[in-house]
């Protein structure tokens, strides 16, 4: 028992050693990093170095001498293995112990939380709903809603105009002094969504036949191709052509066509081998998503479109989703792009809708911290096309792990409850989601006739779910992004 005493006080003690190690390794980000940001930071950086290594062995044995296993101790990592630490024996200095605790984690969150989605309350999660000319101009409806239990309302600057906007933000006002309640403000910008678009003779159709086996083309237009019957498409963004290399898997229409880029073609085109599809009719239809796993696309997210309406969004929105950022320079990008409209911008959502944003999670929330405050979307919809609905559930639990050491709150966003809002009624796998989404600070619905249908239920589970849990216990494997972001 000595012995095996012995061995846990040296990996804790090795453990924490890595820890500091790499802050001082970072030292010179701190500079860059705003000061109410810094523990933050900090902790981050703790949480990285725990998951770089499976530390399964080494919470086993911590749970078979009766302390804390780390399992819920992502808020306050280094304190955690300080606080197993003083059990053990080892003694501190007041100066060496970590300041952030787990009630400061919960300090620091709650107010990122109220300051964007204005709860007061981090362990229950805001709603945000989504408003169109629709069903987001009835001011008497928008009360209802309100009191029903939206707290935030998302418009997506993809669609309609800057006048159906207004009419939007003017009906909210009204709302606010009908219901004698707050509500915050989203709004999405639209980014560079890559679909479908068909070309030459073929572009009046509305789809055209492939089937299994069959080598179709991406190209930015039918020049080269002589053979009237191929089927060539145009991808809207045809900048990502030249990143496109042999090899790499090609999804369309939400995964439901599935190939591989197998050849170069004319110019920039390259030839897809389509293996799968999983559709009634074996069609392409237009304007339907494509998206890329396995590239590296260097294209800017932040569109021409995108600027031109981004001086609305900065003067009005409470929160603005950035759609499709990818990288670092990406947050940088658009912050710059916001300081040149304005001397105070709002808080930046991340939309993680990428497999390499995901992969780059940590280095993009580092960026973040530079503003005061920063909040994560798990865009659900193009983000399981991109790694795969098996590893979705995965995939999710990951993103929220990094994101409660960063301190950052997070979006549940994508088909949340969908049967329900356009039906009326609910699956058995819709409620068990919606359970889940109940570990994020807000929950993002779409539009739909029975949103108030929607707001009762989720506002039931959310209650209930409070009252049995705060975080789930995990084991601690080693995290692959984890282990990308330190070897940077």
């Amino acid at each position: 028992m000595e012995y095996e005493l012995d061995l846990l006080k040296s990996s804790l003690e090795s453990l924490e050693g890595e820890m500091v190690a790499e802050v001082n390794r970072r030292s010179h980000q701190v500079e860059e990093i705003h000061p109410r940001q810094i523990p933050s930071w900090k902790n981050l950086l703790h949480y990285m170095v725990l998951r770089r290594e499976d530390r399964r062995d080494l919470q086993l044995g911590l749970h078979n001498a009766g302390l804390s296993a780390l399992s819920n101790s992502e808020s306050h990592v280094r304190y955690q293995v300080q606080a197993i630490r003083r059990r053990l024996g080892e003694f501190y200095e007041e100066a060496e112990i970590a300041t952030c605790t787990y009630p400061k984690s919960r300090e620091i969150l709650e107010e990122n939380v109220s300051v964007m989605f204005g709860s007061q309350n981090s362990k229950t999660p805001s709603i945000m709903v989504t408003l169109d000319s629709q069903n987001g101009s009835d001011a008497a409806h928008l009360a209802k809603l309100m009191q029903e239990g939206m707290g935030v309302a998302r418009i997506n600057l993809a669609h309609e105009s800057e006048a159906e906007w207004r009419a939007i933000l003017d009906a909210l006002k009204k709302a606010e002094k009908i219901s004698e309640k707050t509500c915050k403000i989203y709004m999405d910008l639209a980014g560079p969504k890559i679909r479908t678009e068909f070309l030459g003779k073929q572009a009046g159709e509305k789809q055209l036949k492939i089937s299994e086996g069959a080598l179709i083309f991406l190209a930015g237009s039918r020049e080269g191709f002589e053979e009237k019957k191929q089927v060539v498409i145009s991808p809207t963004e045809v900048s990502i052509l030249p990143f496109l290399k042999e090899g790499e898997r090609v999804l369309i229409d939400d995964g439901k066509i599935q190939g591989i880029i197998e050849s170069k073609g004319p110019g920039t085109s390259v030839g897809i081998r389509i293996l799968k599809i999983f559709k009634k009719k074996p069609t392409i239809k237009q304007g339907k998503g494509i998206n890329f796993p396995d590239s590296q696309l260097k294209i800017d997210p932040l569109t021409d479109y995108d600027l031109g309406v981004l001086p609305f969004a900065v003067k009005e929105a409470d929160l603005i989703g950035y759609s499709f950022v990818n990288r670092p320079r990406d947050l940088a990008h658009l912050v710059e792009e916001m300081r040149n409209i304005s001397g105070e911008i709002p808080p930046v959502i991340l939309k993680i809708e990428t497999a390499l944003a995901v992969k780059n999670l940590p280095a993009l929330l580092i960026e973040g911290m530079k503003l005061p405050h920063i909040g994560v979307m798990i865009a659900r919809g193009d983000l399981a096309v991109e790694v795969g609905f098996e590893r979705m559930s995965e995939v999710q639990d990951e993103i929220m792990w990094i994101c409660e050491a960063a301190h950052a709150p997070v979006i549940w966003a994508t088909q949340v409850m969908e049967s329900l809002q356009k039906s009326g009624l609910a699956t058995r796998a819709e409620i068990t989601d919606a359970s889940k989404a109940a570990l994020a600070e807000c929950i993002m619905i779409n539009k739909g006739p029975h949103t108030s249908a929607v707001l009762q239920s989720l506002r039931d589970i959310i209650d209930r779910m409070g009252a049995h849990r705060d975080k789930k216990r995990y084991t601690f494997r080693a995290l692959k992004i984890a282990t990308r972001f330190l070897t940077k």
